[in-house]
């Protein structure tokens, strides 16, 4: 009877794996760090406890025993009185403040459960020496030579003896607590040496199932990558041959209606009229620049004209003030700073599009902000000419800022307004003139948008002092 086929794994499946996978290779190396982590903590406080604890205890116990026998010696040649080789009652205070520094300094020392019952017995042995030890000095000193050295071989020697035997324990103490954290950190290192080689062992076991299924799953990726590659391309060509069919369509009626605005302005008698119907006649003309700069790059596909060249000097002025209308509606402050006497390879039609998208964009999306402000900022970077539009909106979102550009994206915190297709516009000018365009933005204090373009040449110094001035200018409202 055949054996029945195994199904292939279902590939949400391989997904869900990987990531258990990963979660657990995570998991056992957080583990094995914070073993490690932990042993090494320990084995730091023992070894500290050995090197700053214990050696100290010892060292101190070594300078007690050399005091008592100093005290006990001094006492012995003070009862010598003038005999040669006697002390002075000086020298003998000196030795008991000696004793009871060293003792005071090893008792001041945290004990260990090990060392807790010598620190008693060498409270008690220090009491009963300098006890003693004064008392022989009180007799000698009232002339009871004979009493004071009985005193001294019945009482101080033998309380010498006791301080000297405590100490020795509390040595030996000291050393078994300095052995036992040695033994300690032994174990401690085998521990973590066993648990360690195993947890290596099962991430490299995981690591090989995760490979396998990596293998797997990048094979799936690279289908589905190259399906939405081809996906992007279609749509990236859809909406070049919509914007190009669009800039076709309205191409006409705006030729039209210009003709209409200019031979109004021709016939108008009075000075408002001839007003009104020249801002119409520049509007209608710019109009009439960006439709068929967009119509030729949608034609060109996406190759600019090589020769192409504007001053943003000779045309930001106009198109700031046409734009002043929108912004006074919206209660914003529009400004536009000095503009340097820069050209860019790209033409009119084309940087007007991206300049008023950006502005129009700002405006757009000023929302409650109770400071409003847009200004256009054009600066010289040497091969490069960077506009920028700076306003005081509420800023992007972090998680909208990568997608801001993209055809029909809208953000959460952007409304919900036309068919997200302004920003898209720049970005494809931009890049399709070898230029770029991005966003600075900041939640709560505003954005700057700007595109950089290539420098074509210089304008004329003498024309672009004359045409613009030095400072701001600072449009009506």
């Amino acid at each position: 009877m055949p054996m029945p086929a195994s199904e292939p794994m279902p590939r949400d499946a391989m997904p869900r794996m990987g990531a258990v996978i990963f979660l657990i290779v995570v998991g056992t190396f957080l583990g094995s760090r914070i073993l490690t982590q932990l042993a090494t903590q320990e084995v730091d406080s023992l070894s500290d406890k050995i090197a700053h604890q214990s050696t100290t205890r010892i060292e101190r116990l070594a300078e007690l025993r050399d005091a008592a026998l100093a005290l006990e010696l001094a006492t012995a040649r003070y009862l010598q009185g003038g005999a040669p080789g006697g002390v002075s009652a000086q020298s003998l205070d000196a030795a008991l403040d000696k004793l009871n520094y060293d003792v005071s300094s090893y008792l001041a020392l945290p004990p260990s459960p090990a060392t807790a019952k010598s620190h008693d017995e060498l409270q008690r042995a220090r009491t009963h020496l300098d006890a003693a030890a004064r008392r022989v000095r009180g007799l000698a000193d009232s002339g009871k030579s004979a009493e004071a050295w009985t005193v001294f071989t019945t009482e101080t020697e033998a309380a010498a003896n006791q301080l000297l035997r405590a100490a020795v324990d509390a040595t030996a103490e000291s050393a078994q607590d300095a052995r036992d954290s040695a033994l300690r950190i032994q174990e401690l290192r085998t521990q973590t040496t066993f648990y360690a080689n195993g947890l290596t062992a099962l991430c490299l076991a995981l690591a090989l199932a995760g490979a396998f299924l990596l293998s797997r799953q990048a094979r799936v990726q690279r289908d589905l990558v190259r399906a939405h590659a081809d996906e992007l391309a279609a749509r990236a060509e859809e909406f070049e041959q919509f914007a190009g069919r669009v800039a076709h369509d309205i191409r006409n009626p705006l030729s039209t209606a210009r003709m209409a605005a200019e031979l109004t302005l021709l016939r108008a008698g009075e000075e408002h009229v001839k007003t009104l119907a020249q801002r119409i006649t520049r509007n209608l003309s710019r109009a009439d620049a960006i439709v068929n700069a967009l119509l030729d790059f949608a034609r060109s596909g996406a190759k600019p004209d090589p020769g192409a060249r504007t001053s943003p000097g000779d045309v930001l002025g106009d198109l700031a003030k046409d734009l002043s209308g929108d912004a006074e509606q919206a209660r914003i402050d529009l400004s536009l700073e000095a503009v340097p006497p820069v050209a860019v390879a790209c033409s009119t039609g084309v940087y007007l599009s991206l300049v008023g998208n950006l502005v129009r964009n700002a405006i757009k999306y000023m929302g409650d902000s109770p400071r409003r402000q847009i200004r256009i900022r054009v600066i010289d970077r040497g091969t490069s000419v960077r506009t920028e539009v700076i306003d005081t909106g509420p800023g992007i979102a972090e998680g909208d800022r990568d997608l801001l550009f993209e055809p029909y994206f809208r953000g959460s915190s952007r409304g919900r307004e036309g068919l997200g297709l302004g920003l898209a516009t720049v970005r494809k000018l931009a890049e399709g003139h070898h230029g770029s365009a991005g966003v600075i933005s900041k939640r709560g204090e505003g954005s700057t948008f700007w595109f950089e373009l290539p420098r074509a040449g210089s304008a004329s110094p003498s024309v672009a002092d004359e045409e613009h001035p030095s400072e701001p200018l600072a449009l009506p409202h």
